[in-house]
């Protein structure tokens, strides 16, 4: 009845007109704060009055206030036109428990976080979830009310109090970060204490009353230390002694032998609050005082209604301070100490759910407090567990590290088991298809048990620890150890995977074996996948919606031809893509032509030739010379890069907006709460949607490539310094022109301009997979390569999937020494989205295969920004603006420098480590830059890793013998399976052959959660029973060495 009257009271301020700062109470930055007796006054049936006496007014006032309180500015009107991206994050309810999740959602995608304070701000439309009215939040903290026509449609749903019970998702296909029954269900301590035994997690001993029916079907009888006892309404006659048996049994049993004092609550139905204080609230006796307990538990019994159960729980004693040698305070010379009660703490750990369904720990804190009162939530300020032993007198810092691995494996096991139990639910009860718990708070007490500390767990809470360690989020509980979540991820990649289905894509090109998996996620993805190849008999021909044969697709000089029989066969078959990618090498050119004839978003044809030729891509940079005054030209001002279209939208915004106050100093206070990785990296749209609104690109598909030497990097070196001096060979009197002056020597003339030293690298202009890649250090052993190169490796067919259809020219570039990197980046509209580092062991002089990997880079972070910093700017420099790229570099002495762009996605093992280290797939954030989608990530550079990765590749020639034997496909298959290794498949059984040039077979990965070194041990231990590490030959411990 209540939620009716509310929504009755809402439909009368709709007909009073759209809402707006006029219809909430008026105590809000700018606008001057009435006094009380002057708030909520009105005429009858006005807004200001309904709004006013009306939940969603209260809680206006709630955010009101707490923004206030952390030092940021009030709430504004939204002008109208302002535009928006497709994400939107909503939360529904009161402000307080999300507002962190709120603040960093709007930091990172302005505009795009929602708090709804009524549920009539919402509405269904067949299957989707559409939001009217919202608070939205901005960056540095700021918020505007905002009215949406046509409304906003939800992509990631949250709920909490007052509207927690509002099963909003309950007829939608929306993901929902949990629901009204699934709330319900967690914040029942006895349900939660029952499936928390079944997993042998450690609770505290309880004896459960319960009018059944309970949650879950909670079965009368024991599980571990909870016993469940049923009793009837109104506990009959005969039931009293029964109960009184029980309850004397229980205070006598063993699990109570080390506590004092026993827990008296109420839990379930009326009683499964995550407020604290909106409860019945818990009781502490003494176990001695059995008449007292009886007493207590006789006047619940008879309040309770079906579902609900009086709890008898022992008060497990916790951990006390330790032996401390104190020297004497002023106080104890003057006789005036204060009398110090004995402290307690427990832990509160917050832990997500990744896209991949692994629980991650996002942050732990302590709350310390008297030992004679309940430790409340709110009572205490947060520490670290660090912090808190020290001050209990625990100083090795071992037993700190002991005790959060303890902590945090029990935090992750509850989470664990949450989503086990999800499982097995029902769509009815988990409330709604897209329902699922992501995030869990978990009340932990650490107990001497014997000669041992235990954890025990006291309760799940859905948002209460989120809240109440709120807003102490840097140096308390973040950036330690295991502390891999973040609020965002699932959030945005929920929404992601929301927004991509239903999607048509038009893919061109098949790729070969190591792309399977490709076809497999599109389809779980629920994407409709339009792909051209060469190959009617291809397998991918049938994991596909549509499939076009190019017999003549491999023939480049017929690309303009392909592309129109590609949109030609679009149109005569009904067909509409969204977007446009190519994940094969050979085709990246042709698929840029179809991307410019259909209108959609992706990298221009030129910038890709740029990229596509590995000499022209250096001289092409090398041609990029950072000026010292530059006068833009209009289409210039869409660069990233274009400081002064900030400077004048910002001042027309200002204009626009005459009441917004002078907010630096806040939204500076406000970004301190954020991650700084990447601050000075170019930011994705972070303006404030004002000013978005009027860029022209925003609401445009098609990107476009901005001359990086009209429109200079201000902050970075111009991307002319991470080339290296190379040029194209075509014959050899191209050859000798380029290494004119290569070799020098004391008292010779220097190099000639455009020449290109010794040691040098000869390789194939459009090559892949470094086949037919040799370091050669003079000029006859460059004629000499180059000869035999360009009489073996001719056509396609000579090796197929290298490259050899466009040619067997070739590139003459200077060796650069140092260490090797791959990055892969993330760009939309020229922002940098996402940037993934690893390393590259040392190769097989004088040969180029790749020969081991790890992920994460063990650089320094400053190397590692350097790293992406001029993948970044590499890009940009030859025009890739949009898209997913694998840039190839080397750390030198003198910082980057650049091998080659591979202007599409990844391959071999990339796509899968970053996906299982960082949660992060770079697939579909192929397909979404595709289809005109920003791919929102928490941190473009600063997402934690959730472990380490190192592998190393097996090539046909020495491993032959093994993989035919100790390390045959099927067994490396079944070690797989049994998560002994990651393998990644690159070639098929029938490639199983040995010849002067090839391809890797395969990779062999370890993973390992904590340590590095450890991986690559575990690796090399693997290797030598699989018979792969065969050194000389192929000396695995010398390969990995580098990563030492």
């Amino acid at each position: 009845m209540a939620v009716e009257s509310v929504r009755e009271s809402q439909s009368e301020i709709d007909k009073a007109g759209q809402l707006s700062l006029s219809s909430l109470p008026s105590s809000t930055v700018p606008r001057p704060c009435l006094p009380s007796s002057l708030q909520g006054c009105g005429s009858v049936g006005s807004p200001r009055a309904a709004c006013s006496s009306s939940p969603e007014g209260a809680l206006f006032q709630t955010l009101q206030k707490a923004l206030k309180e952390i030092d940021l500015p009030g709430t504004l009107d939204l002008p109208q036109g302002v535009s928006h991206s497709e994400l939107c994050v909503c939360v529904l309810g009161s402000p307080l428990p999300y507002l962190s999740l709120l603040l960093e959602a709007g930091q990172r995608s302005p505009g795009d976080a929602l708090l709804c304070l009524s549920p009539s701000w919402l509405s269904h439309a067949s299957s989707s979830l559409l939001v009217h009215k919202a608070v939205t939040f901005d960056l540095g903290g700021r918020t505007f009310l905002s009215n949406f026509n046509p409304p906003r449609k939800v992509t990631y749903f949250l709920s909490c109090d007052p509207w927690a019970e509002e099963d909003m998702t309950r007829e939608t296909d929306c993901p929902s970060g949990g629901s009204g029954t699934l709330g319900r269900c967690w914040r029942d301590i006895l349900v939660t204490r029952v499936l928390l035994q079944k997993a042998n997690i450690m609770c505290p001993p309880t004896l459960a009353l319960l009018i059944p029916p309970g949650q879950m079907g909670i079965e009368e009888g024991r599980t571990g230390g909870v016993e469940v006892v049923h009793l009837k309404m109104g506990v009959e006659e005969e039931e009293v002694n029964s109960v009184r048996n029980k309850v004397e049994s229980f205070l006598e049993s063993d699990g109570l032998m080390q506590s004092d004092r026993v827990v008296l609550r109420c839990s379930g139905g009326r009683f499964a609050c995550d407020a604290e204080g909106s409860a019945a609230p818990p009781v502490f006796l003494s176990r001695s005082s059995r008449e007292e307990v009886l007493a207590r538990v006789g006047q619940l019994l008879p309040q309770l209604l079906p579902g609900e159960a009086v709890l008898l729980e022992a008060c497990i004693p916790p951990l006390k301070p330790g032996f401390r040698v104190e020297g004497r305070t002023w106080e104890q010379y003057t006789d005036c100490s204060p009398q110090v009660p004995d402290l307690v703490f427990r832990l509160c750990a917050i832990v997500t759910r990744s896209p991949q369904d692994v629980p991650l720990l996002y942050k732990l804190v302590c709350k310390v407090g008297a030992s004679d009162a309940p430790l409340s939530h709110s009572h205490s300020l947060s520490q670290s567990l660090e912090t808190t032993l020290l001050e209990f007198g625990f100083t090795d810092p071992a037993l700190a590290v002991s005790l959060r691995r303890i902590a945090t494996d029990s935090a992750l096991a509850c989470l664990r088991v949450v989503m086990e139990t999800e499982l097995g639910m029902s769509q009815q009860c988990r409330g709604g298809t897209g329902a699922q718990t992501d995030m869990i708070g978990v009340d932990i007490l650490f107990t001497v048990n014997g000669p041992f500390l235990k954890p025990v767990v006291l309760g799940l809470h859905p948002t209460l620890c989120l809240q109440s360690s709120f807003p102490e989020l840097e140096g308390c509980g973040r950036g330690t150890e295991g502390c891999q979540g973040t609020l965002l991820l699932t959030p945005f990649t929920r929404s992601h995977v929301y927004l991509m289905q239903g999607r048509t894509v038009l893919v061109v090109g098949a790729a070969c074996h190591s792309r399977k998996y490709i076809w497999e996620q599109a389809q779980r993805y629920k994407l409709k996948i339009l792909l051209v190849d060469n190959d009617p008999t291809h397998f991918a021909s049938q994991l596909v919606d549509h499939f076009l044969t190019l017999p003549d697709l491999p023939d480049h000089r017929r690309d303009d031809q392909n592309c129109t029989r590609i949109c030609d066969w679009l149109t005569s078959s009904g067909l509409h893509p969204d977007g446009c990618v190519c994940f094969w090498h050979e085709c990246v050119i042709l698929t840029a032509l179809v991307c410019e004839r259909l209108g959609l978003r992706g990298p221009t044809p030129e910038a890709v030739r740029i990229a596509k030729q590995k000499s022209r891509t250096h001289q092409h940079l090398m041609g990029l010379v950072k000026s010292k005054v530059v006068h833009p030209a209009p289409d210039e001002l869409l660069s990233v890069h274009a400081d002064s279209l900030e400077t004048r939208e910002r001042e027309r915004g200002r204009r626009a907006l005459h009441n917004m106050v002078n907010m630096e100093g806040n939204r500076m206070r406000a970004m301190a709460d954020f991650d700084r990785g990447d601050l000075f990296l170019d930011k994705p749209d972070n303006a404030h949607p004002l000013f978005r609104s009027s860029c022209p690109l925003a609401a445009s598909s098609q990107s476009h490539s901005v001359p990086l030497c009209q429109s200079p990097l201000l902050f970075s070196p111009s991307p002319s310094s991470y080339a290296v001096p190379c040029a194209h060979v075509e014959s050899v009197l191209d050859l000798e022109k380029a290494v004119q002056g290569g070799t020098t020597r004391p008292g010779e003339a220097e190099p000639g301009p455009g020449a290109v030293r010794f040691p040098a690298v000869l390789k194939l202009e459009y090559g892949a997979g470094a086949v037919g890649v040799r370091k050669v250090n003079s000029r006859a052993e460059s004629l000499a390569h180059f000869e035999h190169i360009t009489g073996n490796l001719r056509e396609e067919t000579d090796y197929p999937g290298i490259g050899l259809c466009w040619g067997n020219t070739m590139t003459l570039m200077e060796y650069v020494g140092g260490t090797e990197h791959d990055v892969d980046v993330l760009l939309f509209d020229g922002c940098l989205e996402g940037a993934f580092v690893s390393d590259n062991g040392p190769t097989r002089a004088p040969l180029f295969t790749e020969t081991a990997a790890q992920m994460p880079s063990g650089l320094a972070p400053d190397k590692c920004a350097q790293l992406i910093r001029a993948a970044h700017h590499a890009c940009l420099g030859c025009g890739l603006r949009d898209g997913v790229y694998n840039v190839e570099l080397k750390m030198t002495e003198r910082g980057p420098r650049l091998i080659e762009i591979n202007a599409r996605m990844g391959g071999y093992y990339l796509r899968e480590w970053i996906r299982q280290l960082y949660a992060v797939d770079i697939l579909l954030a192929s397909f979404m830059v595709a289809c005109g989608l920003r791919p929102r990530l928490p941190s473009a550079t600063g997402l934690p890793a959730r472990g380490h990765y190192a592998g190393v590749m097996c090539v046909v020639s020495p491993h032959l013998q093994a993989l035919r034997g100790t390390a045959s496909p099927e067994r490396l298959r079944c070690l797989h399976q049994e998560g002994v290794l990651c393998l990644k498949e690159i070639a098929t059984e029938d490639e199983l052959i040995s010849g002067e040039y090839e391809d890797p077979f395969c990779n062999v990965g370890v993973r390992d959660d904590h340590s590095a070194a450890h991986a690559r041990q575990r690796l090399l231990a693997l290797c030598q029973g699989l018979g792969l590490h065969c050194p000389p030959h192929y000396d695995l411990a010398y390969f990995l060495s580098q990563f030492n």
